[in-house]
């Protein structure tokens, strides 16, 4: 699973640059989707192919950033469903 924010650093890669390399190799597409996540996070999209998933989440700020590992315990929990 990777969960990522829309935060762009400028001077290297973003995690949604990253993951959309990612996507884009594996040949996967993104799904718009409005959600709430773990925290109050606000998911936006969602790829998934058999045990592997992405999730992408609103914020462009640090604590946006952050609250991804505030999150881990839900994000590890959602791995059991797969």
């Amino acid at each position: 699973m990777i969960t990522h924010s829309e935060i762009f650093p400028g001077t290297f890669v973003s995690t949604t640059e990253a993951t959309d390399y990612l996507l884009r190799s594996l040949q996967l597409r993104r799904e718009p989707l409005l959600k709430w996540g773990p925290l109050g996070m606000q998911q936006l999209s969602q790829a998934k192919r058999n045990n592997f998933a992405v999730r992408g989440y609103a914020g462009n700020t640090a604590p946006d950033h952050i609250d991804h590992f505030h999150g881990l315990f839900r994000f590890l929990n959602d791995l059991l469903t797969f």
